[in-house]
């Protein structure tokens, strides 16, 4: 060691001076800039201020970041230290004349080399006030960090930040919003803001979260004005908690999709989906109004809760997911040639369209795959039997779905929140803010959807058979309107012919309706279009029923509380008064989210443990028991040879899982 080269690098002339400075900040930004074009990154060691006390007086003592001695530490974790006793040193006193700030290089020498760039250095790459600015402004909109990174490069090009400063700047404005209050304090509050309508419950034990649903105020009005059809499905990988998400959507007189709400559940079971279905009944304003129309996968436990909240809704299936269940299937079973046959026929079945077409396309299924036991009985006993009616044309073409036969709007509806929320690590908050911001893009764009059809008229709609309807029915409507108008030439006015498909499943004039009305040479008719398609606003006030007033009137209940609240004794009081401040005042909520879950999938590798190795010799195999720890990372093809042969040994340990 004592052999090794002396470093000495001196930095004098670039910080001498006889320039009077006028304040403290103006020796710091004139040392740290002088030392950036230097490439020496100049630190405050220490400083004082004059107090008047003994010992006090005005000081800043200038040092190298390399300077001092690198402490050793016992935590056991792999770290490195820039420090090597670098002795620059710069001190920096008022002048005796009150001229300003005088400058006295101590020391100019450093005992390492300068580096030749200035890019991954901590101290340098800190963010000005200007800068961290930029930062909130692009974390609120949700912008990727490495994204922010490029756009701070462009507008502040002497910037020199890593990665790592985004990182760390975004979470010290995250905990700067959020201030002392717990995550769920601060999502209770966020949600208040914003007039959102939500409901949480606890489990019994604890005050652990377990289910909480939340809807928009917009949202609750859209639900109100479009209840005829909604989708419903559940996700993951939105939350660090990994717990499901269960979302529901609506749509439009436009055919677009909004969100109607969400909810994060403990679990899967019909009593979580039945706590989240008796909320999503009190979102509509009338008692007596329910969705005619539900649509879902085939998750039974979603499906029973359906009949026991929504006896009355239609409960119909993804058409999409059985389809591709049944193909999935049918490649188990049924041999290469035959699969293409096969599931033609299965969409023929499908797409029956009355219950004469439906028993003679199964007919025909059957008799093609009479090899295949396995396959029809699959199809037959989990789809055909206990859900044909939910997903075959002879059944679900006289409901009035408005189009809707796959869950596909919802899945868009994940697809677009986990677009916004960019990883699945997010708390609740971080997940709100996303959906709130998702919404609001959203809600734009129906809004914008309500005025074309207003006051834009798309060509195929000019002629006068349409006068009626134009700027009364949404354009989409007016578009399926045209299209079926092409079939009256073949059809006439021949229900038989017709079938009458888009009468029934979307409330618009068929084509045998329409052929009557131009035969008639009249218009059509306002009345002929079904309501939904006629709604091109949200701009309305909800209408109570008459029945349904009293339910929005607390005095009984508040006369009730004040009662029983003057009938207990003090411990009583107490009880009841916590109860109901968490209601009055949820920011102070006790309630905390669920334990983040560990990674389930696969077993922990211990060390010393083990481990069963199959051994492949020719078209036979040896089992053998070895040892294996974390110092023998074996992984993937390894050749071992042996006096008998040599073979090859798969090893799949517990390194890299």
């Amino acid at each position: 060691m004592e052999n090794l080269p002396k470093i000495c690098v001196d930095t004098t002339d670039a910080f001498m001076t006889t320039e009077r400075f006028g304040t403290r900040e103006e020796v710091i930004r004139w040392i740290k800039k002088v030392g950036i074009d230097n490439k020496v990154t100049v630190i405050i060691s220490r400083s004082d201020t004059e107090t008047g006390k003994r010992g006090r007086s005005n000081k800043i003592i200038f040092g190298c970041d390399k300077g001092g001695k690198h402490k050793i530490s016992d935590s056991g974790t792999q770290s490195a230290s820039k420090k090597c006793g670098c002795p620059f040193k710069i001190r920096s006193t008022p002048a005796k004349d009150g001229s300003g700030w005088k400058i006295d290089v101590k020391c100019g020498l450093h005992n390492h080399v300068l580096p030749d760039r200035l890019e991954g250095h901590s101290f340098i790459g800190r963010l000005t006030t200007d800068e961290k600015q930029h930062v909130a402004d692009l974390a609120k909109r949700h912008v990727a960090p490495r994204n922010i990174l490029l756009s701070l490069q462009d507008k502040f090009p002497e910037n020199v930040t890593r990665i790592t400063q985004v990182y760390k700047n975004k979470s010290v404005i995250e905990k700067e919003i959020r201030g002392p209050r717990s995550e769920i304090q601060h999502l209770f509050k966020l949600i208040e803001d914003a007039g959102y309508v939500y409901w949480s419950r606890k489990q019994d034990d604890s005050e652990v979260v377990r289910e909480i649903f939340w809807a928009h105020p917009d949202s609750v009005k859209l639900l109100n004005i479009f209840p005829i059809v909604l989708v419903m499905d559940s996700t993951y990988k939105t939350n660090k908690y990994r717990q499901p998400l269960f979302e529901i959507v609506g749509m439009t007189s436009t055919e677009l999709t909004f969100a109607v709400g969400f909810a994060y559940m403990e679990s899967k079971q019909t009593e979580n989906f039945c706590w989240v279905l008796e909320k999503l009944k009190e979102l509509f304003v009338k008692k007596d109004m329910c969705p005619q129309v539900i649509l879902t996968d085939r998750d039974l436990a979603l499906m029973k809760a359906i009949e026991v909240v929504f006896p009355n809704s239609i409960n119909l299936l993804c058409r999409f997911h059985i389809n591709k269940n049944v193909g999935a299937k049918c490649k188990q079973h049924v041999v290469n040639d035959l699969q293409k046959t096969i599931d033609t026929l299965w969409m023929e079945v499908v797409w029956a369209s009355d219950e004469v077409e439906y028993g003679q396309r199964l007919h025909q299924l059957e008799q093609a795959c009479v090899d295949y036991n396995g396959f029809i009985n699959y199809v037959k006993d989990t789809w055909l039997t206990p859900h044909r009616h939910r997903f075959v044309g002879a059944w679900i073409n006289r409901v009035l779905h408005l189009g809707n036969t796959t869950t596909n709007r919802v899945e868009s509806a994940h697809w677009k929140l986990k677009q916004m929320l960019g990883n699945s690590i997010g708390d609740m908050v971080k997940c709100w803010e996303a959906m709130n911001n998702n919404l609001r893009l959203q809600l734009g764009n129906i809004r914008a959807s309500f005025q074309k059809s207003f006051y834009e008229v798309e060509h195929a709609h000019v002629s006068p058979f349409y006068g009626y309807l134009r700027g009364s029915v949404s354009r989409a409507a007016l578009r399926r309107i045209a299209e079926e108008l092409l079939r009256v030439d073949y059809v006439g006015t021949n229900r038989k012919i017709c079938g009458c498909t888009l009468r029934t499943s979307y409330g618009l004039p068929c084509a045998c309706e329409l052929g009557r009305y131009r035969v008639g040479g009249i218009p059509i008719p306002i009345d002929a279009v079904h309501v939904h398609w006629r709604k091109l606003t949200m701009e309305v006030e909800l209408e109570i029923g008459e029945d349904d007033g009293s339910e929005v009137d607390m005095t009984a209940a508040m006369d009730e509380l004040w009662r029983q609240f003057r009938s207990l004794d003090v411990i009583g009081k107490r009880a009841l008064r916590s109860r109901v401040c968490e209601l009055a005042y949820p920011t102070m909520t006790t309630l905390c989210p669920p334990p983040e879950k560990i990674k389930t999938k696969g077993g922990v590798k211990k060390k010393g443990k083990n481990q069963q190795i199959m051994m492949f010799i020719g078209n036979g195999y040896l089992s053998r028991s070895i040892t294996m720890g974390r110092d023998q990372p074996w992984m993937g093809n390894t050749i071992i040879p042996l006096q008998i042969t040599v073979f090859y040994l798969r090893w799949s340990g517990g390194h890299g899982r």
